[in-house]
């Protein structure tokens, strides 16, 4: 493919990719724990995630509608082959979800488990995916080190009342064992009016 892609002059980034939470246990746990906040101060219910959009974000994008074209017809194709040489051919990429972290005390996140033997899989699959993307002259966010995980509660109530909600960090804790069996392209502030979820622009089966 041509690396003459018109550049993008939406100015925000508005798609994304992400790894979709399936897993009922893993699901019905961070449920609960979102429960648990919501209990300690009523404020942060507004700022919960959420659960039918639980998801790791791979990275976000800005794309005009020309370029979500071309991502589509062109690009796509090529991510489902490097999940293939990273992953096999009947191999999904997978890890288990542990521990309930911040991000400077206004990120409420579980965890894709540094320690299981698939996680190093799954970043060398996102690393090589954002490279892909940012030499078609495709705007990306600013990469930095990726820590896979699950938002589960975001917003200026998390930070204001964080001395309630710290009780339940737990790094520790684990949730279960997730296979990601496709990654999705999908567009920031959607939601599917049947599923609840993002509204997913296009798919490919990992």
């Amino acid at each position: 493919m041509s690396n003459q892609l018109v550049k993008s002059n939406v100015g925000r980034m508005n798609y994304f990719f992400g790894l979709q939470i399936t897993e009922l246990l893993i699901y019905n746990q961070l449920k609960q724990i979102q429960n648990s906040m919501k209990k300690s101060c009523k404020y942060v219910e507004k700022d919960l995630i959420p659960s039918e959009k639980f998801h790791v974000t791979v990275f976000v994008m800005e794309l005009t509608d020309e370029q979500l074209s071309i991502v589509k017809s062109t690009l796509m194709p090529q991510t489902k082959l490097l999940a293939t040489e990273i992953f096999g051919e009947n191999n999904k990429p997978s890890s288990s979800i542990k521990g309930i972290g911040s991000f400077k005390d206004r990120v409420i996140w579980a965890g894709v488990n540094e320690n299981h033997d698939g996680y190093s899989k799954i970043v060398d699959y996102r690393n090589r995916l954002y490279k892909l993307f940012k030499d078609q002259n495709i705007k990306v966010e600013e990469d930095r080190d990726w820590h896979p995980h699950i938002t589960i509660a975001k917003g200026k109530n998390i930070q204001r009342n964080y001395l309630q909600i710290k009780k339940h960090m737990d790094e520790n804790i684990e949730f279960g064992f997730q296979n990601f069996s496709k990654l999705q392209l999908m567009k920031i502030g959607t939601t599917d009016p049947i599923t609840k979820y993002y509204f997913v622009e296009d798919t490919i089966d990992l």
